[in-house]
């Protein structure tokens, strides 16, 4: 079993790899192209992408995220548990949910042009996964919450995935608005926002919630709500963040050109908070890095 984990974990991220190099060589090659002059006058648009190149990022997301779900399955099976215990598999959950949550998003939003960068950040995550300890250990004392572990956790998955969506958006954003609206494949700057926007609307009521349980589970593992663990200090300080984008989001003055800065910086402090606030500090958490 371990075999048909390893493989659908390393087919996952070749799949990610490929869809991620179709859409972005589309991207690439629309802005080699010179505006089309109709009547004397420039127009915005700069021809259409090949449709093959165009839709194959976003098939790609679709195939790795049923490998990706497969290899989590196996997972848990293997581990008797929900398949996020430990840096390794919550990266694994980490990639499969941000593409699920594209996919979900793009049922009411153009998504389309935004997959090769979610499909690139995703391969990041699985390329992490891999180069980190995979073996099967019993949990630790502070884990053994079955319910907790799979609720509290899982939202903090959820949460980390749907803003990684609103940070492929407000990149996309932003380099609309650098560009001009040049980017032909993206869309509009104003598309964008709407797609982060909404995306941060879901995303921060869910991380409220995994900081709230994480309160709880805390008084009961370690008698204490807070703490001051570095995870904990890096999760509050990336919810207001995202708070102060809330804030900003619907102003029509100058401060609403630093809502999608805002969007990147709360994703720079998802990152830091799944990261580096385990691997860099030592604290109640240190148990989940290798």
């Amino acid at each position: 079993m371990t075999s048909l984990l390893s493989f659908l974990i390393i087919s996952a991220l070749a799949v990610l790899l490929a869809s991620a190099a179709a859409g972005l060589g589309t991207i690439l090659m629309e802005l080699g192209r010179q505006p089309l002059a109709v009547g004397g006058s420039t127009v915005a648009g700069y021809g259409r992408s090949p449709a093959l190149l165009r839709r194959g990022a976003a098939i790609g997301l679709l195939v790795a995220c049923t490998l990706l779900v497969g290899a989590l399955v196996v997972r848990a099976i293997l581990v008797g548990h929900a398949p996020w215990s430990n840096l390794h598999e919550f990266s694994l959950a980490f990639a499969a949910a941000l593409i699920g949550a594209h996919l979900a998003l793009s049922r009411a939003h153009p998504l389309e042009g935004l997959a090769p960068f979610t499909a690139l950040l995703a391969a990041g995550l699985v390329g992490f996964a891999l180069g980190l300890d995979d073996r099967v250990d019993p949990l630790v004392p502070a884990l053994q919450q079955p319910f907790l572990l799979t609720i509290h956790v899982g939202a903090a998955v959820l949460a980390y995935a749907v803003s990684g969506v609103a940070f492929v958006a407000a990149a996309a954003e932003i380099g609309q608005s650098s560009s001009g609206g040049r980017i032909a494949m993206l869309p509009s700057a104003e598309a964008a926002r709407a797609i982060g926007h909404r995306a941060v609307l879901i995303a921060f009521p869910i991380l409220t919630i995994a900081i709230a349980l994480g309160s709880v589970w805390a008084n009961l593992a370690w008698r204490s709500y807070w703490n001051n663990d570095p995870k904990e200090l890096a999760a509050a300080a990336t919810w207001l963040v995202f708070g102060g984008y809330l804030h900003v989001a619907g102003r029509r003055d100058r401060w609403a050109r630093l809502a999608p800065w805002l969007i990147v910086l709360g994703f720079a402090g998802v990152l830091f908070t799944y990261i580096g606030a385990g691997l860099f500090f030592v604290g109640e958490h240190s148990y989940a890095t290798p």
